[in-house]
């Protein structure tokens, strides 16, 4: 179902690359026996069937009148990967960021979170950028971690990706480092939140009618909602992850703000409250508009 979110003056489009992406708990939470009776183990959330977690892989687009954004950049079509729901994809990505009405020329900045596999692939294609005249803008921590002995020890179960989508993006001198809290424009800003990995921020976005924080990676499921003390197995710090996991959802608990965090299942935003037996994650229908965003119409 194709959607967005309405802030007033600012749009927040999904560019969803794959909707219903299954993975098996213990792949990304060692020992874990989801509770069927929990709330995060309900259909939109995990396959019963399956016995699997739903997750989404999917970036962003910033749109206002003044300037257009992309929030990472998901897996990438026609490359060769080692995980196979990642490899050789058809260009679903590219497809659904040219149904909005706007051209590659006509993106300011790339944003990335963080430089996971499945955030920063698409914004190449054959080594050539998606997106050349717009800077790529990332964390300095982040690209030292993945240039270290370590950062290469952590890419061996995916395969250097790196040098087919990043490095290109270096040589062509449009990767820009930023602090991470910088502003980005007039719409949005980023906020510190590494332990996922060590240079990982979220993008907090604001509009006339409402804040959305695209909260990236710092909880992959709803299960952490849950239990924020419960990091992945892929996350360089885990303690530090949990603490920002924790920190986040309390201060959206406490304001009513918005998260949207990258993996959770369609429409993905919403808002935390407290229940009896902690968090609770409900969907931000408020915000929620269906059917295609078209960049142009939405101006006028």
């Amino acid at each position: 179902m194709a959607h967005w979110f309405d802030l007033g003056d600012v749009a927040v489009v999904p560019l969803v690359e794959d909707d219903r992406l299954l993975i098996e708990p213990g792949e990304f939470f060692p020992g874990l026996e989801p509770d069927l009776g929990d709330w995060y183990a309900q259909e939109q959330w995990f396959d019963r069937a399956a016995g699997k977690l739903v997750f989404v892989i999917q970036s962003f687009l910033v749109c206002s009148a003044d300037e257009v954004l992309v929030v990472d950049a998901c897996v990438g079509a026609g490359k060769d990967r080692q995980r196979a729901e990642f490899d050789q994809l058809p260009d679903r990505w590219m497809q659904q960021f040219l149904a909005t009405g706007l051209r590659p020329s006509e993106v300011d900045a790339v944003v990335f979170t963080h430089l996971h596999t499945d955030h920063v692939r698409a914004a190449t294609a054959q080594r050539e950028l998606v997106f050349p005249d717009a800077p790529h803008f990332v964390v300095e921590e982040e690209l030292r971690y993945w240039s270290s002995a370590a950062g290469g020890a952590a890419m061996r179960r995916t395969g250097d990706y790196l040098a087919d989508s990043v490095r290109p993006i270096e040589e062509a001198g449009q990767l820009s480092f930023v602090a991470p809290d910088a502003v980005l424009g007039k719409h949005a800003q980023l906020v510190p939140a590494a332990g996922h990995t060590p240079g990982n921020v979220c993008v907090r976005v604001r509009g006339s009618a409402g804040t959305v924080l695209l909260a990236g990676d710092t909880m992959h499921h709803g299960v952490q909602v849950r239990h924020p003390e419960l990091s992945t197995r892929y996350c360089v710090e885990p303690g530090a992850a949990a603490e920002v996991r924790s920190r986040l959802l309390e201060e959206a608990a406490a304001s009513g703000s918005v998260l949207l965090p990258t993996h959770f299942p369609a429409p993905s935003a919403g808002r935390v409250r407290r229940g009896q037996a902690g968090y609770v994650f409900e969907f931000a229908d408020d915000l929620l508009r269906t059917g295609q965003f078209r960049y142009r119409e939405w101006l006028a």
